[in-house]
């Protein structure tokens, strides 16, 4: 809706100030990243805590409850968490003390005035990253036209102005293991349980390409992070990467066919960020390496989560440890650690220098490509079971 009807509101000290002042303002107010969810089938908006996506601390142990007594449970739920390392982002969303979290921010200034209206949608549009977490929120946010809605005030839609109109989208995604699964072997009919809701995968495996044709048709899109893990133990390496993204590669592919056709340049940052490769499993045509050719994106990688929730048959929950690549990952703090205890005994130190963790991850990748088994070189220490030979057999078994 253009300005002209919408009233000047020059009596207001705030609204009659420079956009660039006004902007500076929202800013105090609204965070740099802002998450959209569903709640009772409406997108609601609640504060990005922006936690790290990506470092090598963050294993799943920073999830445990600090208070005496808490209980495991509460752990392990935070650990199955559907938002991944938004996992406290949720908790806010959820919380029944809204405004300790600040999730009204926005919709408090939404109805201040329709001028405010308008210049709070064009600083989130323009300004903030939007954080999206699960596909069905995707799937809503994307749609055009809008479903119909009972609002009385149907043209003062928040999202109807700001979709078209987003500059950086943030996907982070935590699908079922099945799931990657059915889109490899596309497999159909077949049912899995993620915990909250049962999900037809062949359903959201046929969604899968439209919902990334739809996003990389933002006409605003400038900066696109993309975030993936499945839900369970298994190595991320027995996800065929290639396959996973073949999609999201094919419109970003088209994007960029048309704006060269239309002789538009817009740039536009695309990332990807996954779990580190387990030199065991990972190939060269199933997955991404260094050495594979320049794609028109970036990959980082990260140290997958390490701790997991454990359901069991009785319904309780418990956290359990598992270990991707590199499975060797605590080596130096650990030698560190004995390194202290050995010095605060006979007041000297063993070693002056340790092995960095990018120095444990080559040794250890060596050792793997040497087909060197490194479970039977740790097998005294606890959490270290060959998880991933097992299911390895039984996902040959069965496909055979």
């Amino acid at each position: 809706m253009n300005d002209v009807h919408v009233h000047s509101q020059h009596e207001s000290k705030l609204l009659s100030m420079l956009v660039e002042i006004r902007r500076a303002i929202y800013a105090r107010i609204i965070h740099g990243q802002t998450h959209a969810f569903l709640s009772q089938g409406r997108l609601q908006l609640s504060v990005c805590l922006q936690p790290s996506l990506g470092d090598d601390r963050h294993d799943g142990r920073e999830r445990k409850p600090t208070a005496e007594g808490s209980p495991d449970t509460t752990w392990a739920r935070r650990l199955r968490s559907s938002w991944g390392a938004h996992w406290e982002c949720k908790e806010a969303a959820y919380a029944e003390n809204l405004h300790e979290h600040s999730r009204n921010n926005i919709g408090n200034l939404l109805f201040v005035c329709k001028k405010m209206f308008l210049d709070v949608c064009d600083f989130v549009s323009e300004g903030t990253a939007i954080n999206i977490t699960d596909l069905d929120t995707l799937d809503v946010l994307l749609q055009t036209p809008f479903e119909p809605s009972s609002d009385l005030n149907r043209p003062w839609n928040f999202w109807d102005h700001t979709r078209p109109a987003i500059h950086k989208l943030n996907i982070a995604l935590r699908l079922p293991l099945a799931f990657y699964e059915a889109l490899q072997e596309d497999e159909n009919l077949v049912l899995v349980t993620n915990h909250d809701t049962s999900v037809e995968l062949n359903k959201c495996a046929s969604a899968w390409a439209r919902l990334w044709q739809a996003t990389c048709q933002l006409p605003q899109l400038r900066s696109l992070h993309i975030w993936l893990d499945h839900d369970d133990r298994p190595s991320w390496s027995f996800v065929n990467e290639r396959v996973a993204l073949r999609q999201i590669i094919a419109a970003l592919i088209a994007r960029m066919q048309a704006c060269s056709e239309e002789q538009t340049t817009p740039h536009m940052d695309i990332t990807f960020n996954l779990p580190k490769l387990h030199p065991r499993y990972a190939r060269p045509d199933t997955h991404f390496f260094e050495e594979s050719p320049p794609q028109p994106f970036y990959i980082e990688r990260r140290i997958r989560q390490r701790f997991h929730c454990q359901e069991w048959a009785s319904g309780s929950m418990s956290a359990v440890y598992k270990a991707d690549f590199p499975v060797m990952h605590e080596w130096p703090e650990m030698c560190e650690e004995s390194d202290k205890e050995f010095h605060g005994v006979v007041g000297t130190t063993l070693q002056e220098d340790y092995m960095t963790l990018e120095e444990v991850e080559d040794f250890e990748r060596k050792l793997w490509e040497r087909r060197e088994n490194v479970y039977d070189l740790i097998t005294d220490f606890s959490g270290f079971q060959d998880e991933d030979n097992a299911y390895m057999h039984r996902l040959q078994t069965r496909r055979s």
